[in-house]
């Protein structure tokens, strides 16, 4: 698999969940799905995250305290598809395309936590020039050097969604993911990431375009 089919590959996944949400029933599309675009750092090194996640399952929830007090939240199920990359200097370029369901817990006040395991592929691109040696002793440089890896992330985070309180379109959050890829060396190789981000919700831009 070259980079072509790579990019082909994350593009047919991320219409193919589009065309998933578009066939429910009327207006269930907008309310359903988000999308979202992150920094995407591996402690020093930058990158950026994109993706789309669509809801499946939303449960509200009311409990009642030993004190009498009520707390109300909504417990909200998501799959995803997500493309990230990010750039360590000097070594490689990593670009991964992943696949996940969401677990998110969204209280009254609009703060929210979530978890989310994922699944994927990833593709290093060396940096700097590669040069290979074929069985005559020739040599020549190598494009886009590089290597396939199989992926397993799980992260959680925290954030704040302004749509329940303040009624604007989006959730700012930041995630701590703990990548896993194999095989690195013959060995599993683990580097955590962090993300700083925002969802926006498109149910509001949609309802908005309704009324005009």
């Amino acid at each position: 698999m070259n980079l072509r089919k790579f990019c082909l590959t994350a593009i047919f996944l991320a219409f193919a969940l589009f065309c998933f949400s578009q066939s429910d029933s009327p207006g269930r599309f907008s309310n359903s799905l988000n999308l979202k675009s992150s920094y995407n750092s591996t402690l020093i090194y930058p990158g950026v995250r994109s993706g789309i996640e669509y809801l499946i399952k939303s449960i509200n929830v009311s409990k009642t305290k030993k004190s009498g007090k009520k707390r109300d939240f909504d417990k909200e199920r998501f799959i995803s598809a997500n493309l990230s990359w990010y750039h360590h200097p000097n070594f490689q370029d990593n670009l991964y395309l992943t696949g996940g369901w969401s677990m998110r817990r969204t209280h009254s006040k609009g703060f929210f936590t979530e978890f989310s395991p994922e699944i994927g592929l990833s593709r290093t691109f060396l940096g700097g020039t590669t040069y290979k040696v074929d069985n005559n002793g020739n040599v020549s440089s190598v494009r886009l050097a590089g290597y396939y890896y199989a992926l397993l992330s799980v992260g959680g985070g925290v954030g704040y969604d302004f749509s329940i309180i303040k009624h604007k379109p989006f959730m700012l959050y930041y995630k701590f993911n703990l990548l896993s890829m194999y095989p690195y060396n013959s060995t599993i190789y683990l580097r955590p990431a962090m993300e700083l981000g925002v969802i926006y919700k498109l149910h509001y831009f949609h309802n908005a375009k309704s009324k005009l």
